[in-house]
């Protein structure tokens, strides 16, 4: 995002440089994605005799999931800007 977003300025000019690193965000999505899904297996694994414990970092998780997520609804819809201005 930190360099995504100075380049709207110059949409035309940086349209490549915005496409790949749109693509970039959502590698790094999938990729928390499986981070996400691998941490609440081993979480409950590690957690199954405190129940409290796993329901309190499971939100955690959830939390910085959803984070992942809405970075990756911007680049998506810094793509849609791209495509609707190229």
């Amino acid at each position: 995002m930190q360099d995504a977003i100075p380049l709207l300025r110059s949409i035309g000019a940086e349209a490549a440089r915005l496409g790949a690193l749109c693509e970039r965000i959502t590698e790094i999505e999938g990729r928390a994605d499986d981070i996400h899904n691998e941490g609440l297996r081993k979480l409950y694994q590690a957690q199954k005799s405190d129940p409290m414990a796993f329901v309190t970092a499971k939100e955690i998780y959830e939390h910085l999931e959803t984070v992942v997520d809405r970075f990756d609804d911007i680049g998506n819809e810094i793509q849609s800007i791209v495509l609707e201005q190229v």
